[in-house]
């Protein structure tokens, strides 16, 4: 009998390309789950086709844009699978590249606002509305946040950018998943009598190849003076999803050093 908690379960993964989502979806085939991988540019994703050679037997994938409407069980055909499914990790978000930002907060209007909202929040909801009918009872969502919507981010970790003038990061994205922690509250309660645990697992900073000024302006600030790494989210991730955490819902679980604990 398998010790792995997610044996045997389907797991979708949205937002599987990127920084993240290949190492959700690596972590769920290793605990032989059936990871049904979806999003955009997932083909060109050297991380993820690493983990698809590696899991070949536990991992589809097929494209999916959460800003335009889809048909669940056109997807699920594409990926050779039935439903019900077990549990879902939404890992889509966009965000701007450090020191890429504006210098003023006026200055991102209202297409760049809309833009990060279209896919942080109105694609997520939107996306989940879809694969309610198709989830099981019992079944785990988990929802990505971020520290920053939270806490606002601190101009000191910027301002190196741009030649010393500085960078401020796009209001928006901490907006966004503010907001989608509400979302996920209200949808972790009245899911609940449908056995649908809804959660939102947020994270502090992650080292995804930042530059060094930046990793070291930002270990100052965390209490364990450090990034997060994949094995310091992966089991909250894991947690969230297994029946060990049977009796969360409408939580948000902060995963982030102790950052925003001062």
């Amino acid at each position: 009998m398998s010790n792995k908690r997610l044996a045997g379960k389907k797991i979708l993964v949205v937002g599987a390309a990127g920084n993240l989502g290949p190492r959700w979806v690596k972590a769920l085939a290793e605990e032989s789950a059936l990871v049904l991988a979806a999003g955009l540019g997932l083909e060109s994703d050297d991380s993820l086709s690493g983990v698809v050679g590696e899991y070949p037997d536990n991992v589809k994938q097929a494209e999916l844009d959460i800003t335009q409407s889809f048909d669940p069980e056109e997807l699920f055909a594409r990926l050779g699978v039935g439903g019900p499914i077990d549990g879902i990790v939404f890992n889509s978000g966009i965000d701007a590249i450090p020191g890429t930002g504006h210098t003023k907060l006026e200055d991102y209007d209202r297409d760049e606002w809309a833009r990060i909202f279209g896919v942080n929040l109105f694609g997520i909801v939107s996306a989940l509305n879809a694969f309610i009918p198709w989830l099981a009872n019992p079944s785990s969502v988990v929802v990505l946040g971020s520290l920053y919507g939270i806490v606002s981010p601190k101009p000191a970790l910027y301002s190196h950018f741009n030649g010393g003038s500085g960078s401020i990061k796009h209001p928006a994205y901490g907006a966004s998943k503010a907001a989608l922690v509400a979302a996920a509250r209200q949808y972790g309660t009245h899911l609940a009598p449908q056995g649908i645990r809804v959660n939102t697992l947020t994270l502090g900073g992650v080292a995804a190849g930042q530059d060094e000024t930046f990793v070291k302006s930002f270990q100052q600030h965390v209490p364990q003076n450090r990034m997060l790494t994949a094995d310091d989210i992966v089991p909250a991730m894991l947690f969230l999803l297994s029946h060990d955490s049977q009796g969360m819902t409408a939580q948000n679980l902060i995963v982030d050093g102790g950052y925003t604990a001062w």
